[in-house]
């Protein structure tokens, strides 16, 4: 029998992004909790959330912006944060194995494709649409 063995931890969280930050900030009380600012949450009864804005464009390959929605970046961000927690070097990267936990994703991404749908037209809409809305693409 094999167990799993956890070399590495990645962490994007509202309240730290990276292990020392979200630690810290753990050991401190921030919970991370606050109004929504990604959106107007004015007509909702719900206005809080926890949210990770980070600027992915500064972390990530500029070709993979248009091609991944905000779950997908942050995904990345703690993938690689995982990595080199780990001080992990993979080579041609087919000797890893990979464990997610997400149960949904891609809505910001699928809901602009969308709107450009039935406000545009099918011209409009992304190539990327097909993968970008699944959750499991982030794996």
């Amino acid at each position: 029998m094999t167990a799993p063995v956890v070399t590495g931890i990645g962490v994007v969280a509202p309240n730290g992004v990276g292990v020392a930050d979200y630690w810290a900030a753990t050991l401190r009380g921030e919970s991370g909790i606050a109004r929504i600012t990604r959106f107007d949450p004015a007509g909702y009864s719900a206005q809080l959330a926890g949210q990770v804005d980070v600027d992915a464009a500064a972390a990530l390959p500029s070709r993979l912006l248009p091609q991944t929605d905000h779950m997908t970046r942050l995904a990345l961000l703690a993938a690689d944060e995982a990595l080199a927690d780990a001080g992990a070097e993979l080579g041609d990267g087919f000797r890893a194995g990979v464990v997610t936990a997400a149960s949904g994703g891609g809505f910001e991404f699928g809901q602009r494709e969308l709107e450009n749908l039935w406000r545009r037209g099918g011209a409009y809409v992304s190539a990327y649409q097909s993968f970008a809305w699944f959750y499991a693409v982030n794996t």
